[in-house]
Parts: C-alpha cells; structure tokens; sequence
C-alpha cells in the first residue's frame, strides 16, 4: 500500500468528484449527540453524506469492551447502505481540524473491506482554495451491502499484555504517563507500551506528514500494533503506516477496555520511546 492508497488530495477529489461515495464524517470527543451532523448541514462538499461515527463506525457494549467497539458487519452494511454505499466505487471520507473521525473511518471501511481514501487536510483542505460548498442533506437512495469484516489485523488485551514488537500508545503524554486521565476509570498506560503521541501524525495544517517523517516516527523494532483511548484516534498510526507500507494491527479496545478490567496492570511514567 502507497500513499496514494490511502489519502487523496483536495485537488485530486475535486477532479474525480462525481466517480467516489463522498462521506462527511466529522465528530469530536465530548460534544453533544448530533453536533457533527449540524456542521454538516451547514456547510459540506457538495454531494457528501453524513456518516454517524457514533451510530455506524462503532457499537455500545459493556464498559470491558471500551468505549468504541467495532461494529457487526450487518450494522455497518446498512449504515452505509442507506448512504448508498454498495461498494462499486471508491469511497473518500472527511472530517475538519482537532478531529480523528476520518481516520476511524478510513480503518473500519478498509476493515470491511472497501476501497476508502481520506481526504488530506479535511474540509480545511477543501475550502483553501474557494471550492463550493452545499448546505442541507444529500439525499440518496439506499442500497443493499454485504461486507465481510476483519481484513486489517487486530489484537486484543491478551495480544497487548505480551506484545512481541513495540506496542505504541498514541494518547497524549499526560495521559499515558498517568498525570491525569479525565475519561477513564484508572489513569496510566499499558505495561510495556511505547508513547507515540498521535498529534505527530499531522502537520500544522492536518496533513500526512511527508513520507520521510513517516518512516522516522515509526522506525520502531519488531512488528507494531497501536492503542489509544478508545480506538479512534490510533487509527490514524495505522493509516500513517499503511502510507510507507508499514503495517500496523489496532487494539480496538484500547485503553478504555485495558483501564474496566481490574485484573489488568497498569504502568505510569514514561517507560521507552
């Protein structure tokens, strides 16, 4: 996989705008149900539909599951269907500045098996040049979908406890050494995990990175895998890895599974980088 796979430019979607499935998938942490969508409604690139992070790309189990389990591939397969997604066309997804949302999609798409690219820069992109914007929903005839899940790798907290690589946390690193946790039961970070803070894996405009910084944050021994919160924004590790070809499995549970479990050990400072 290149990174040509993986995100696509703002100039090269506004050429191929009519040939994808255009999805709007902004969400952020901690605001009220349905904020996303009204962002949407406002203003959107044209032809794009609202994708529902919380409805779609996730699914709400007990607390030892964390906070964002994967969905069931019939829960997703309508979710997507119902946006017309039927799996013919490449998909592209978006999101806006201080949001991981795109890169959870991204991952669960791929995950289920579809083409899907992320566009670089989200709407920021988009609107740096004067492009069009639309307001409103876009309304769209639903299709049927059928998707077989489980096409990118995983582990789960068993995989993480002895992991035979460098496990990367991708939280802040306040959060990982256990100086604060303002979500989670219990504050610290997994025994053995390195901290590989996800805000590196954005320029200051929300970009990729290029691809020589890439490879230099993930210049790491052994095979790699990465956890977060609750599996959103270490996606975005994957989806930098997928870019130089580096493959990277996810602990979708994350911190907010490992953290329910009290049987689980927990570190605190910094351990290895």
């Amino acid at each position: 996989m290149a990174r040509d796979d993986v995100v696509v430019t703002a100039d090269q979607l506004e050429e191929r705008l009519a040939e994808v499935d255009l999805l709007d998938v902004r969400w952020r942490l901690g605001e009220p149900a349905g904020a996303g969508r009204d962002r949407y409604r406002e203003a959107h690139l044209p032809g794009a539909r609202f994708l529902d992070l919380e409805a779609v790309l996730t699914r709400h189990g007990e607390p030892a599951e964390g906070r964002h389990p994967l969905p069931d591939a019939d829960t997703l397969a309508r979710g997507l269907g119902e946006l017309g997604v039927d799996g013919s066309r490449p998909v592209v997804v978006y999101d806006e500045a201080g949001s991981f949302a795109a890169s959870r999609a991204w991952w669960v798409l791929r995950w289920a098996g579809l083409d899907v690219r992320v566009l670089d820069g989200g709407i920021d992109a988009w609107t740096a040049q004067n492009r069009p914007l639309t307001s409103g929903d876009t309304e769209v005839e639903a299709v049927s979908l059928t998707l077989t899940t489980g096409q990118l790798p995983t582990i789960e907290a068993d995989d993480a406890a002895g992991f035979d690589g460098t496990l990367m946390d991708a939280r802040a690193p306040e959060r990982y050494r256990g100086e604060t946790e303002p979500i989670d039961p219990v504050a610290g970070h997994i025994p053995g995990a390195a901290n590989v803070p996800v805000a590196q894996f954005f320029t200051s405009d929300g970009r990729l990175p290029s691809q020589d910084r890439l490879a230099e944050l993930l210049d790491r021994p052994g095979p790699l895998a990465a956890y977060c919160g609750s599996g959103v924004s270490a996606a975005q590790l994957v989806l930098a890895g997928a870019s130089i070809d580096r493959p990277i499995a996810l602990y979708p549970g994350s911190w907010s599974a490992w953290s329910n479990d009290p049987a689980r050990p927990v570190a605190t400072g910094d351990e290895r980088r």
